[in-house]
């Protein structure tokens, strides 16, 4: 990563991925967990993207509109659309403890945790080969 993320929010994101991979790699079935630490990897790639690049960080969580504000600083971002979104809705406010990390159709499974863990990986060795 050649200075366009900041490394304080890449030392931070890096937390979050390291996370996500021990949640994964040990079997556990907590996939609600592991869809929040990817959705915070992502988020504070994108931050760390926006400070690299002289912009203002925004106090949102909303990865799509943080991407957006990236703008060609982000070109060529990995995820496609429909896992930006998916992360987006996995994120976790911890004000409203009745909704923690339920997607529109329940609980995170197996295979969304699948998902995210793959966009841990493509964002990471896109922000190395930066």
């Amino acid at each position: 990563m050649k200075g366009r993320i900041s490394k304080k929010w890449l030392d931070l994101a890096s937390e979050d991925q390291r996370v996500a991979e021990l949640i994964w790699q040990s079997g556990a079935e907590l996939w609600r967990a592991l869809c929040f630490h990817a959705q915070q990897f992502v988020e504070k790639i994108l931050k760390g993207i926006l400070e690299g690049s002289g912009q203002r960080v925004p106090k949102i969580h909303d990865l799509k509109n943080l991407l957006d504000r990236c703008g060609q600083a982000a070109e060529g971002f990995p995820l496609e659309k429909r896992e930006v979104l998916f992360l987006s809705s996995v994120y976790i406010d911890w004000r409203y403890p009745t909704d923690v990390g339920l997607l529109p159709g329940g609980e995170p499974t197996r295979e969304d945790a699948e998902m995210a863990i793959r966009a841990i990986r493509k964002v990471k060795k896109w922000a190395e080969d930066m």
